[in-house]
């Protein structure tokens, strides 16, 4: 009659791999700073140029002085990794520190493009720049607020 044949089994080892990376690492080298101003009765803007640093002044304000500027943030991380960089959307409101009045800006920019790759010591500098809208006649004072800078592995 017939036997059944016994069953033939194979059997092999699979593999598995991980590699991990170091974590991103983001640092604020100097803030964004839309210098010092003197409003009018008629509104206006400072706009800094995200490409060359270059503070305008627009409408009724005067830039008094010089330290207008970009704000600077290195990445460092694993040499030549590509980053994607992520700011936060406008409008961002700048508030008076001693008092209730606010300033909008309503433009914020890296620049060049948001995706960047480290350089082979795993560091990148990008600048972050801006358009601060003034109010006519806006209150005397410091204004200050805050911005998310966020730098991810692409």
């Amino acid at each position: 009659m017939f036997a059944a044949s016994p069953a033939h089994a194979a059997e092999q080892d699979g593999g598995a791999e991980v590699e991990i990376l170091e974590q991103i690492a983001l640092t604020q080298v100097s803030g964004l700073d839309f210098g010092t101003i003197i409003p009018s009765a008629a509104g206006g803007n400072i706009n800094i140029r995200r490409n060359t640093g270059l503070c305008i002044a627009n409408g009724g304000v005067t830039l008094v002085g010089t330290d207008c500027q970009r704000g600077e943030f290195l990445i460092t991380g694993p040499s030549r990794q590509r980053v994607r960089i992520t700011l936060a959307s406008a409008p961002i409101t700048l508030s008076q520190q001693s008092g209730t009045a606010i300033m909008v800006m309503d433009r914020v920019r890296i620049n060049g493009n948001r995706n960047k790759r480290l350089n082979a010591a795993g560091q990148r500098t990008f600048y972050v720049s801006g358009r601060l809208q003034v109010g006519a006649n806006q209150a005397p004072g410091v204004y200050d607020g805050t911005f998310d800078v966020t730098v991810d592995y692409r």
